[in-house]
């Protein structure tokens, strides 16, 4: 799906819990005029980074998580979307109940690289209220979503979330190691819920 505020594109692929899209306009004022580097380090659905980048290009732009999965996601989109989308579409040509679980197995295996990130976007895509949970042995485990039609290729927001990603640094990296890279004049972005939700 793609959002706008201000004439900007909010290309959002992911579902993530706390998104921020329809918070943007709260968060408007906030933004200091100018500033040099930027941090994210609980990216999540990158709502805010997508609107930051675009409106203020700052010099440097680091984006972090803890979880792998994501991180490896954004990597993935950001050098590779075209292969994402063509895993996609596959998806999206099989999907039904049974195929969900078949994937949900796969993508448990921990396979890694491209095929990987576009399972964890169908199944992002596909699963119920797009939640991300992993049992005690560190398996996704979220059941089959009911969704009629789910946009599980989202083709211009994955593009779009590529061109936004060009020469961005993502990182795999909990919140406490961005302190370590910030300097006077850089504006860090924590995001309050999952700040919450870490400590």
């Amino acid at each position: 799906m793609i959002y706008h505020m201000n004439g900007y594109e909010i290309p959002i692929f992911v579902k993530w819990a706390g998104g921020k899209s329809q918070l943007l306009k709260q968060f408007e004022h906030y933004f200091p005029p100018d500033f040099n580097s930027y941090f994210e380090p609980f990216i999540g659905g990158g709502a805010v980074f997508y609107y930051v980048k675009q409106k203020f290009s700052p010099e440097k732009i680091v984006l972090s998580d803890s979880n792998k999965t994501l991180v490896d996601c954004y990597i993935n989109v950001r050098d590779s979307v075209g292969d994402i989308i063509d895993f996609l579409q596959i998806h999206d040509k099989n999907h039904s109940k049974e195929y969900f679980y078949s994937i949900r197995d796969r993508f448990n295996s921990k396979s890694g690289g491209i095929e990987e990130s576009a399972m964890f976007l169908y199944l992002n895509k596909t699963c119920f209220n797009g939640l991300y949970r992993e049992n005690s042995k560190g398996e996704f485990n979220v059941p089959f979503g009911r969704y009629k039609n789910p946009n599980i290729v989202n083709e211009k927001a994955l593009r779009k979330a590529s061109e936004l990603l060009q020469g961005v640094e993502i990182k795999l990296m909990d919140f406490e190691g961005v302190e370590k890279m910030v300097t006077e004049n850089d504006l860090v972005y924590f995001d309050p819920y999952k700040l919450e939700t870490a400590i």
